[in-house]
């Protein structure tokens, strides 16, 4: 099925210098024996997964992490060195590819290990894998009672380099979450008596961006590796890790002025008439919507920019338009001005936490969406 083109009034453009500094503020608050993989799945949350991994590397970032083994091959298409950790391990049939491109995938069975190592073994290389753990998020991983015995037998196969012990925390970002704190003890233990038994594990992993912003009590040390996401996007992973650290938002969303009219008090605006001036106004009609990925559950809720002001969203957000209220802009805006919906326009900003909060959402869903529905342009070194 072929996808309707994207809109030429909307242009998406990526700052990868704001995705270098904020991996640059994120390295410089972690222990020195922690390195860093950004991850760069799903398109690099919309921002785009190659010149993002591109600029990583340059950043000094050790690791990148995708989810899919196809991803980490495009990645190695484009000339990208370096550990590229499959966060969802191994698809049937893809045992092969794996390790032909060097991939290092999270695996959670013995079956999983088998498949790689034949593979390994047919190709004459040593693949790279690690054990993924299921500490409390109940969704992927052996269960943690039985992660030492998995790893012992996965050890005996013949051509596997097992470099990593590593799991999610469900209650990331949220300082000192009991949960949280739960799942970092079983971790701590398992990874503790896996290298008692010889098993160094260098690129072990456990904390994303929440566990980098509000590390959970009893976090082992040691060398190992986070997997920072949503940050170096400029997003928070929980409101209450705000402040942590200086991140910059890297994606800016805009579009134009379609038509600007006037509205008398009482008047209809948008579907399901669930906006009607309370006098006489100034509307503009914004050429976004949620075919856009503009979220619908913004409506009468978000604002946008119009020459450095801010202009309320009235009405529902539409496929392909969103009316905006413009009551005490002086000089009125004209058909074919920018219209910035996410980022910054003069001294004014809309960051990514302020647009998922308007759209009762998370920045994840946001960039997603935006960076997957439009065009791009790519800014910065």
């Amino acid at each position: 099925m072929s996808r309707v083109s994207p809109s030429p009034d909307n242009l998406v453009t990526i700052d990868l210098d704001a995705v270098a500094a904020n991996y640059a503020a994120l390295a410089e608050i972690l222990p020195p024996e922690q390195g860093l993989a950004g991850v760069v799945k799903a398109d690099a949350y919309g921002h785009g997964m190659v010149p993002v991994a591109r600029r990583l590397k340059q950043a000094g970032a050790e690791a990148l992490s995708v989810a899919q083994v196809d991803e980490g091959a495009l990645l190695r298409r484009h000339g990208i060195t370096g550990p590229i950790l499959v966060m969802m391990g191994l698809g049937p049939g893809q045992a092969a590819r794996a390790v032909k491109h060097q991939l290092t995938p999270m695996l959670t069975s013995l079956e999983d290990f088998s498949r790689l190592s034949r593979a390994a073994g047919e190709l004459g290389r040593t693949a790279a894998c690690q054990l993924k753990v299921d500490t409390g998020m109940h969704r992927l991983g052996v269960a943690a009672d039985q992660a030492m015995p998995l790893l012992l037998e996965a050890a005996e196969l013949p051509g596997l380099e097992i470099n990593g012990l590593v799991s999610h925390l469900a209650c990331a970002g949220e300082l000192d979450h009991p949960h949280a704190r739960r799942q970092t003890k079983v971790y701590a233990t398992l990874l503790g008596e896996a290298r008692l038994r010889g098993f160094e594990l260098p690129l072990s992993s456990l904390a994303g961006s929440g566990g980098i912003l509000a590390p959970p009590w009893g976090l082992p040390g040691g060398p190992g590796l986070v997997r920072p996401g949503i940050t170096l996007y400029g997003g928070l992973p929980h409101p209450s890790s705000e402040g942590r650290v200086e991140l910059s938002g890297a994606m800016r969303f805009t579009s134009r002025l379609a038509a600007v009219r006037p509205a008398a008090a009482g008047a209809c605006v948008s579907y399901g008439c669930t906006w009607k001036p309370p006098e006489d106004t100034m509307l503009g009609v914004v050429a976004a919507g949620y075919s856009d990925g503009y979220p619908r559950s913004a409506s009468n809720r978000a604002e946008m920019l119009i020459n450095g002001q801010s202009a309320p969203v009235r009405g529902r957000v539409c496929m392909n338009l969103t009316v905006v209220e413009l009551k005490g802009f002086d000089p009125l805006p004209r058909v074919g001005d920018e219209v910035v919906l996410l980022g910054r326009q003069g001294e004014s900003e809309i960051t990514i936490d302020q647009l998922a909060q308007w759209a009762d959402t998370i920045p994840y869903e946001i960039t997603c969406s935006l960076g997957a529905a439009n065009r791009r342009r790519f800014s910065g070194s």
